[in-house]
């Protein structure tokens, strides 16, 4: 949606409350607040621009990025693209209210596979609940105008290089094919794969801008290559994760597992065979499921009783799970009376919880599905004692 009051050669589209609660909560996912800012921008600006675009212009507009879950290219530098037919868009977002340049990060402009045709100047106003695309150039202007900014690695081209009416890029877009707007791109270096691996362990450190730590070059080689790109990523969120207390069930999906979350099987010779009947064996549970277990000590509570928390993932399409959450004694044969097992939001708000009766030798609470990005914690609660384990998908 447009704005009636908008300048009819700009492009301001509407940002709604759901739009911004859903995105804020899959920036969570990202190591740094820096980073989850950056997410959180990025994906309001892809969400409404292409929503838009595929509406009023090119049906067959696509995100540029195939590969599946967060994509992480957000941790390390701002913008993302879309695919119009065979040119490239980026998207650069700001909240900048000064819209006197527009700054572009050296990554889409002198990496190969990333350069763009055209860039696009974004204001990002979340509060306000708008984007506003405000002006547009191509790489070749980009390149040729801009001024390098070597502190900060980007290009920064004054606002009066920058093409003001919108109209003219879908004239440009669509009737000047033959235009020349992608100066050449030299390829980068090929990183050996021990430097690469090096390169990961250092910058997965506590390092904030890790873009500006190494020469572009060897940087560069390090993003374009998304099994690089993608495992320096998961080393930097696990840090993050590990930091903040925090589960981080995608890397689940990798094979990727903390060390106190163990296969199921490891506990089959220790505890009842309610465990591999109701859990390994269960009916809700598909055989493509992933399941680890956490040991969790009572303490004083019941005479140092100790229960086992086991958690269930089911991918399925889309960046979805469904999660199966159950809770079972070790050494007896049934739960403490009363034991509860709680699932919260992550507002802290009680989604659902099952208490166990007398008797009881697991409980569980019911299947429920998440997306990439979404964080919940489990509670497990006894008369005085209260354990909470905090996750995100």
């Amino acid at each position: 949606m447009t704005y009636a009051f908008a300048d009819p050669r700009e492009w301001v589209l509407e940002i709604t409350p759901e739009i911004q609660s859903q995105f804020w909560q899959q920036s969570q996912v990202y190591a740094t607040h820096n980073s989850r800012w950056c997410a959180y921008i990025n994906q309001i600006c892809l969400h409404v621009f292409l929503n838009w675009v595929k509406t009023e212009y090119a049906s067959e507009a696509s995100v540029w990025y195939s590969s599946p879950g967060v994509p992480a290219f957000w941790e390390f530098v701002n913008g993302t693209a879309i695919l119009l037919g065979d040119r490239r868009v980026v998207l650069i977002p700001s909240e900048a209210i000064d819209d006197s340049e527009l700054e572009v990060p050296q990554e889409w402009v002198d990496i190969l596979s990333w350069a763009g045709d055209y860039y696009l100047a974004a204001q990002v106003k979340p509060d306000g609940e708008w984007v506003r695309i405000w002006g547009y150039t191509t790489r070749t202007e980009l390149k040729s105008l801009a001024h390098y900014d070597s502190v900060d690695r980007t290009y920064c081209l004054d606002a009066r290089h920058l093409t003001k009416d919108l109209n003219a890029f879908w004239i440009s877009y669509q009737f000047c094919v033959d235009e020349e707007v992608k100066a050449l791109v030299s390829p980068l270096p090929e990183l050996p794969t021990i430097q690469a691996e090096n390169l990961q362990q250092r910058l997965a450190q506590t390092v904030t801008f890790p873009r500006l730590e190494v020469p572009f070059k060897t940087w560069g080689a390090l993003l374009e290559k998304e099994q690089w790109r993608q495992g320096l990523y998961q080393q930097r969120q696990q840090r993050s994760l590990s930091s903040q207390g925090q589960v981080n069930l995608s890397n689940w999906l990798t094979g990727i597992y903390d060390a106190s979350w163990q296969a199921i099987e490891t506990f089959f010779n220790s505890t009842s065979s309610s465990l591999a009947f109701n859990f390994r064996s269960g009916a809700s549970l598909s055989t493509s499921s992933i399941k680890r277990a956490k040991v969790i000590d009572l303490g004083a509570e019941i005479e140092s009783q100790k229960v086992m928390l086991l958690v269930a993932l089911i991918p399925f399409a889309n960046q979805q799970v469904s999660i199966r959450v159950q809770l079972h004694p070790i050494g007896d044969e049934y739960l403490p009376n009363n034991i509860k097992l709680v699932l919260l939001s992550f507002e802290e708000d009680v989604i659902q919880e099952v208490q166990a009766r007398v008797e009881d030798n697991y409980v569980q609470l019911k299947l429920f599905e998440g997306e990439v990005g979404e964080s919940f914690s489990i509670q497990v609660i006894l008369d005085g004692y209260q354990m909470t384990e905090n996750f995100v998908i």
